[in-house]
C-alpha cells in the first residue's frame, strides 16, 4: 500500500481475514434421538404384570381386577412420563402426542358418561345421547295420578306368600310354582317403567276385602313394595302388580351414594300384617301403614347402636319374628344386633360386639332351638330369639369383612355359608351338649365363592354364582358337579326344577336345576341397565327391577 495513505485499508488482506470466518465451525442443529427402548420396556413390563395377575396371583375375578387396577392405571402414567421427559423426541412432537391422546379421551367422554361399576369393579359407560335415569323416572312420575289409597275395610293377610326378602323362608325358593310354563320361550311382557335407583327387591303385600254376605266372594288385591332413590329422597314405594302403577309413596330426605355401588337403598321391605318395615341405606328404620304408606314410627339403628355405617351401606332387610323387628347395625357396646317392638319401635334387647356386614338376618331352627343367625363381618353368629344372648359363632371372614350372601339352611344340624374375595364356602355342623353349642366344618371349598349373590338349594345340591359363573355344589362333599354359564353378579331363584337367573346384564335366563350338567333353556333381555336386584315370582308373574327399570312378565300360558 502507498505510504501516502498509511491508514488505508488493505482490501486483499481484509478479504483474507474475513474469509477465515467461513472456516470456523458453525453450530449444528440439535439432534434428537428417540429412546424407544424405554417406552417399549414400560409397556412390556405392564403386559407381563397383567399376565402374572390373571394367571398366577389373582385367586378369583375380584382379586384379578383389584390387582389389575394399579397396573392399568400405572402403565399409561409411566408411559406419559417417559414420553414427556425421557423419550428424546423434539418438543413439538411430544406436545402433539399428548394433545392427540387428550383429544381421544375428551372425544370418548363427549360421547359416553360413566355409569357405575360391574360387580367385579370394572367401570361401565353409556351413551350421553341416552336419557338419564332421572329423565326416565321423571317421565314415568308425570303419568301417575294422585295416590289411590284403599279404604280401611281392606285387611292385609297375615300369611304372605312373598312378603319379604327372597320369600317367606329367605331362601329364594318359589313354593307356589306356576303351572303351564314354557321355559323355552320368552314370557309375555305385562308392563315396564322407570324406577328410582337402588338395589332393593320387591316384596308383595296381599290384602283381602271380606265378603259382605255369604253369597259374594271376598276380594283380593296386592301391592309390590320396594325402595328407591329419587333425587334427594329415599323412598318406599307401592305399585300395583297388574299395571305397575304407583299406589303410594313414602319419602325421607336422605341420600346415600358411593362410587362402586352407586346411590340408593339396598334392603327390601318386609310386610307384616298392617305394617311394612323398611331399612334405608343410612340406617333409617321405618314402620309404615301397608295400605297407605303413612309413618307409624321410625328409628335410626346406627344412632341407636352408636355405630358407623358400612362402606356400601346398611343392606340387611328387617326380620319380623313374633313381636320383634330384628336388625344388624353392627359395632360394639353389645349392640351389634337390636330387636325392636314391632308396634312401638321400643327396644326389646340388644346384643353382640362384632362388625355388621351386608346380609339380612334369618331365622333358623337348629336342634329344635329357634335362633337368629347373623352373618356378620367376622362370620356367622347365632343369637337367642328371646334374649339376644350369643349362642355360638364361627370365624369366616375375608380382608374387607364383606359377607353378603345369606346362609343356606340345610337341615336342623347344618348350614352352608360362603363369601367372596378368594375365601369360598363351608358346611357348618352343629352339636349341642347341654347348653353349650359346638360348631365344626364338614368341608371347605373354594369352588363356590358367593360375593353378594345368594344361592338356592334343591335337595343335596346348591346352585350359586361363583364370581359370576353358575356352579352346582354337592352339599355332602363340597365337590363342584359343574361350573358353567357366565351371568355376572346377578341373582337367582329356584322355581320347581328351573333356576330363574336375573343376570347382571339384566337378561333373564332359565336353567335346569340338575346336578347332571348345565342346561340353559332360554334367555331374553328383560330390562335395561345393570341388575343386582333379586327377582320375584308371585301369582304366575315374574317381577324384575334394577336401578333403572322394573318390569312384569306372565310366566303362564293364559
Amino acid at each position: 500500500m502507498s505510504e501516502e495513505f498509511p491508514d488505508a485499508v488493505d482490501v486483499d488482506q481484509l478479504f483474507e481475514e474475513t474469509s477465515d470466518f467461513s472456516k470456523k465451525p458453525v453450530p449444528k442443529p440439535r439432534e434428537y434421538r428417540f429412546r424407544w427402548g424405554w417406552g417399549l420396556g414400560i409397556l412390556l413390563v405392564g403386559i407381563a404384570a397383567e399376565l402374572v395377575v390373571w394367571n398366577f396371583i389373582g385367586q378369583d375375578r375380584t382379586h384379578q381386577v383389584m390387582f389389575s387396577l394399579p397396573i392399568v392405571s400405572g402403565t399409561p402414567f409411566f408411559l406419559l412420563i417417559w414420553w414427556i421427559f425421557f423419550s428424546g423426541i423434539d418438543g413439538m412432537t411430544r406436545f402433539l402426542g399428548v394433545g392427540a391422546v387428550a383429544s381421544v379421551v375428551l372425544l370418548f367422554y363427549s360421547q359416553y358418561r360413566f355409569d357405575g361399576f360391574e360387580g367385579d369393579m370394572i367401570p361401565r359407560f353409556e351413551k350421553r345421547s341416552a336419557p338419564t335415569n332421572e329423565d326416565r323416572l321423571a317421565k314415568f312420575v308425570e303419568t301417575q295420578q294422585s295416590p289411590r289409597l284403599v279404604t280401611a275395610e281392606w285387611a292385609i293377610s297375615e300369611t304372605q306368600t312373598w312378603g319379604e326378602y327372597r320369600g317367606p323362608a329367605r331362601d329364594g325358593v318359589v313354593r307356589d310354582v306356576p303351572a303351564d310354563v314354557d321355559w323355552s320361550s320368552t314370557p309375555k311382557e305385562v308392563w315396564r317403567h322407570a324406577v328410582g335407583e337402588g338395589w332393593s327387591s320387591f316384596s308383595v303385600a296381599e290384602a283381602i276385602l271380606p265378603a259382605i254376605n255369604q253369597d259374594e266372594p271376598s276380594q283380593t288385591k296386592a301391592y309390590l313394595l320396594t325402595q328407591e332413590q329419587r333425587g334427594e329422597q329415599e323412598c318406599v314405594v307401592a305399585y300395583e302388580p297388574e299395571t305397575g302403577d304407583q299406589v303410594w309413596l313414602h319419602e325421607d330426605v336422605i341420600r346415600f351414594e358411593e362410587a362402586l355401588g352407586g346411590p340408593g337403598p339396598r334392603a327390601t321391605p318386609t310386610v307384616n300384617g298392617q305394617r311394612v318395615y323398611s331399612l334405608g341405606a343410612t340406617g333409617q328404620l321405618n314402620c309404615l301403614n301397608t295400605l297407605t304408606g303413612e309413618k307409624v314410627w321410625a328409628r335410626n339403628i346406627l344412632d341407636d347402636a352408636e355405630a358407623k355405617n358400612l362402606e356400601w351401606a346398611m343392606s340387611g332387610s328387617p326380620l319380623i319374628i313374633g313381636d320383634k323387628v330384628i336388625v344388624n347395625p353392627g359395632g360394639g357396646n353389645n349392640r351389634s344386633v337390636i330387636a325392636y317392638h314391632k308396634e312401638t319401635g321400643d327396644q326389646i334387647w340388644a346384643a353382640g360386639n362384632y362388625p355388621a356386614s351386608y346380609t339380612a338376618p334369618m331365622l333358623a331352627i337348629l336342634h329344635g332351638k329357634e335362633q337368629i343367625i347373623i352373618f356378620g363381618g367376622n362370620g356367622p353368629v347365632g343369637h337367642d330369639l328371646e334374649t339376644g344372648a350369643e349362642l355360638w359363632n364361627f370365624k369366616w371372614e375375608n380382608g374387607p369383612k364383606v359377607n353378603a350372601a345369606i346362609p343356606t339352611l340345610v337341615d336342623e344340624s347344618s348350614i352352608m355359608i360362603s363369601c367372596g374375595y378368594a375365601i369360598g364356602s363351608t358346611l357348618l355342623r352343629f352339636s349341642l351338649e347341654g347348653e353349650t353349642w359346638k360348631v365344626t366344618s364338614d368341608w371347605e371349598s373354594k369352588r363356590l365363592k358367593l360375593k353378594f349373590n345368594a344361592p338356592v338349594r334343591k335337595g343335596d345340591y346348591v346352585y350359586g354364582l361363583d364370581e359370576g359363573i353358575l356352579t352346582c355344589i354337592d352339599l355332602k362333599t363340597g365337590k363342584a358337579e359343574w361350573k358353567r354359564g357366565r351371568y355376572g353378579y346377578g341373582q337367582l331363584l329356584l322355581c320347581g326344577d328351573v333356576l330363574i337367573i336375573l343376570a347382571e346384564s339384566s337378561e333373564v335366563v332359565f336353567v335346569s336345576a340338575t346336578p347332571e350338567k348345565h342346561i340353559e333353556l332360554h334367555r331374553f333381555q328383560a330390562i335395561d341397565g345393570k341388575s343386582w336386584n333379586h327377582p320375584v315370582v308371585w301369582n304366575g308373574r315374574l317381577f324384575v327391577r334394577n336401578g333403572e327399570e322394573a318390569a312384569c312378565f306372565d310366566l303362564q300360558r293364559r
